[in-house]
């Protein structure tokens, strides 16, 4: 069972950073308990430790490796490594919500409670599951060539269509 800590993966390449989290996830999966709401607290934590090394990477190719062709290459890779990163921390996040109400014990235990229950449990696993999705997104923008970056034309924009004489001296 794996337990990383944000500081533990400095010292990983990126792709190997994402593998462990994935694997803290999954050796980790939420709980529908008090002790859930920590869980999906520590993932956040280790989301957001991604999106800004990531997003650390991307900014140090640009500001600081002109020169070098192949890390400019690896800018947008790890931009959209990023957006990922954000897009699996926004699903975490989401999950707080069917995480708290399923940590609360309802005595009642009515159909309705019933139903709002799996409702809550049915969001959780679609969040948790997209959270993941969003993480192979991540790692393959990261590992899949890209052929280099092609300057794009700039847009044309399209004319404007001058106003009647009537309507210009206004």
């Amino acid at each position: 069972m794996h337990t990383y800590e944000p500081a533990q993966l400095e010292d990983m390449t990126l792709v190997e950073a994402i593998d462990a989290v994935v694997a803290d996830l999954l050796d980790h999966p939420v709980a529908a308990s008090p002790h859930g709401v920590f869980t999906v607290m520590r993932h956040i934590d280790l989301l957001c430790h991604l999106t800004a090394r990531a997003v650390g990477d991307a900014h140090f190719g640009l500001v600081y490796d002109h020169a070098d062709p192949a890390d400019q290459a690896r800018v947008e890779p790890l931009s959209r490594a990023a957006a990922h990163f954000g897009g699996a921390t926004a699903h975490y996040t989401l999950a707080l919500a069917p995480v708290l109400a399923l940590s609360k014990p309802d005595p009642r235990s009515t159909r309705h409670h019933q139903l709002d229950a799996l409702d809550a449990h049915s969001r959780l696993t679609r969040h948790v599951h997209d959270a993941l999705h969003a993480l192979s997104d991540a790692r393959t923008c990261l590992v899949t060539p890209h052929p280099a970056s092609v300057q794009a034309a700039p847009a044309v924009s399209p004319p404007v269509p001058a106003l009647p004489a009537s309507e210009a001296r206004h």
